[in-house]
């Protein structure tokens, strides 16, 4: 990654532009098992080249018989990719880990999603099941709500009211400040902070550099790991 001064604002100016995929690839790309599981790719991936060349010289038949260029079937749950003979080309296996399509990108890549190089498979949410007496998810949340259906009677109608419900109920709490709309604009500001505290966290700032950088540092660096380590995917869905 290019070196960035983390306490300079200039030094982030290009995160005024980014949008939601963008996003998710600048968490992802600071992500410290990302960097590590792509070291080793690019190491198994140079040396594959190194015996059978690269394209168009390149070998096909002899590279894709190297079990250095294929995993098995078996370690690569995540599907979209294409499977011959019970293997899966590392390259494939490596982005259905990581929640996209196309060759994986290096960490110092500072765009591959503008250069079209990087594209996130689609991600579908869970919706939980809440049973009787769980309100462990709800917590004090304002912007999560529960709703009741009656499974013994037909489904449409209790759906379309629950829309209807959950949209007052969305309006309402967004009007009374309870609740924040999640979009680029909103987030953008509280998003570079993070990637400047990943930043700082990586050059081995200590809390005083912290505390005096940004007074809630240590749950907006939280929230941070959160999106760095999983939640990276979800930036994509974000609306400008």
């Amino acid at each position: 990654m290019a070196t960035r001064d983390w306490t300079n604002p200039h030094d982030y100016r290009f995160a005024d532009v980014l949008n939601g995929a963008q996003w998710g690839w600048e968490f992802l790309r600071r992500n410290p098992a990302y960097q590590h599981e792509w070291r080793r790719f690019d190491e198994v991936w140079q040396a594959l080249e190194a015996a059978y060349g690269r394209p168009p010289q390149r070998d096909f038949c002899a590279w894709k018989n190297d079990p250095r260029a294929w995993v098995h079937a078996a370690e690569c749950p995540e599907g979209d990719c294409r499977v011959d003979q019970d293997k899966v080309l590392i390259e494939c296996a490596l982005g259905a880990r990581w929640g996209f399509y196309k060759f994986p990108p290096d960490p110092a890549d500072d765009d591959p999603v503008g250069d079209g190089r990087l594209v996130w498979r689609e991600l579908e949410e869970s919706i939980p099941l809440l049973m009787q007496g769980d309100a462990e998810w709800l917590g004090e949340d304002p912007a999560r709500v529960a709703l009741g259906f009656d499974l013994g009677l037909p489904l449409q109608d209790q759906l379309e009211r629950a829309k209807r419900t959950l949209q007052v109920l969305q309006r309402q709490r967004q009007r009374s400040g309870e609740v924040q709309a999640l979009s680029l604009r909103t987030q953008r500001a509280a998003l570079t902070t993070m990637l400047r505290l990943l930043d700082g966290e990586a050059a081995g700032a200590g809390e005083e550099d912290m505390q005096a950088f940004c007074s809630d540092w240590r749950d907006l660096l939280a929230q941070a790991h959160r999106l760095r380590d999983d939640g990276y995917r979800r930036l994509a869905g974000l609306r400008a």
